[in-house]
């Protein structure tokens, strides 16, 4: 097997085209998202790309939107694409995004057992550097039988566990949470009204759109990544938990530590804000 030519989790435009053009091992643009951005991917999206639907690659059972599935049904999901475990993935999301969930797939993937994986820094800018795209329905690849790997347990934390934290070991991990500001301190009610604004004791807020450039809504220079953290005031020794509204942006966190050199345990809280909310007492919910 040839190796992976991508030296980081973050690939761009240019290093994603040039390695297609020339590697024979498979590399798979993976277009990431809900079903309602089909119709967007449909009219543009990178050749030979295949649909990771959200809504369906998920845990269905779960009143919160889009927990993990189960290890079979992941494995079920990417063989019903056509992928093989030996793919190498690039995984993209829709134009007009910019970056929000290839992460979160990207990370799922991870998760559950595959290696080489990676996300486009970003969709806009490869169409604005004028890379290949087509039009038309995506098309899964011929059916593959892929394998099922339980993920570990030191990769996501659940809701007892992380209130166990709170209670009892708090200076252990610290808590970011990639939320928009407002709703972070509880000066902005949240969209749902079952839902309470503020935060979990102790945490910090690093929310997706300080991560991303203004424009492009690429991820920024990884110096600039790296100031950013380096503002926020979080400890290079110290494990992460990683949260968000509902376990979508937490991922971007998690690329974006890896990526400047955070090499300690992150793990994401999967039920993240929508199921801590239900579940947690007033005593746990922080307003600024």
């Amino acid at each position: 097997m040839s190796t992976d030519p991508f030296p980081s989790m973050l690939v761009s435009p240019e290093e994603f085209h040039h390695a297609r053009a020339s590697l024979t091992r498979r590399i798979i643009p993976v277009a990431a998202g809900r079903a309602e951005l089909r119709p967007s991917y449909e009219k543009q999206h990178i050749p030979g790309s295949v649909f990771f639907d959200m809504d369906v690659i998920k845990d269905s059972t779960s009143p919160y939107p889009q927990m993990l599935p189960t290890a079979s049904h992941f494995a079920h999901c990417m063989g019903e694409m056509g992928i093989r475990p030996d793919d190498i993935l690039v995984v993209y999301d829709a134009v007009e995004i910019g970056m929000y969930s290839a992460p979160r797939v990207a990370w799922a993937c991870r998760l559950f057992g595959h290696h080489s994986v990676h996300v486009l820094n970003n969709f806009r800018q490869y169409t604005e550097q004028g890379y290949p795209v087509e039009e038309g329905e995506m098309t899964p690849l011929p059916e593959t039988v892929y394998p099922v790997h339980e993920p570990g347990a030191n990769q996501v934390v659940t809701f007892e566990e992380l209130r166990n934290i709170i209670l009892h070991q708090p200076k252990d991990y610290q808590i970011i949470d990639a939320r928009i500001p407002g709703r972070f301190s509880g000066t902005q009610e949240e969209a749902d009204p079952t839902l309470r604004s503020g935060h979990m004791p102790s945490a910090i807020n690093i929310p997706l759109a300080a991560m991303l450039d203004t424009e492009s809504k690429a991820f920024l220079p990884l110096p600039e990544l790296k100031k950013l953290f380096e503002r926020s005031g979080i400890s290079t020794s110290t494990p992460f938990i990683l949260t968000c509204n509902s376990g979508v942006t937490a991922a971007a966190l998690d690329l974006s530590l890896q990526v400047t050199g955070y090499e300690m345990e992150r793990r994401v809280y999967d039920g993240s804000w929508m199921e801590w909310t239900r579940k947690a007492g007033s005593d746990l919910i922080v307003r600024d």
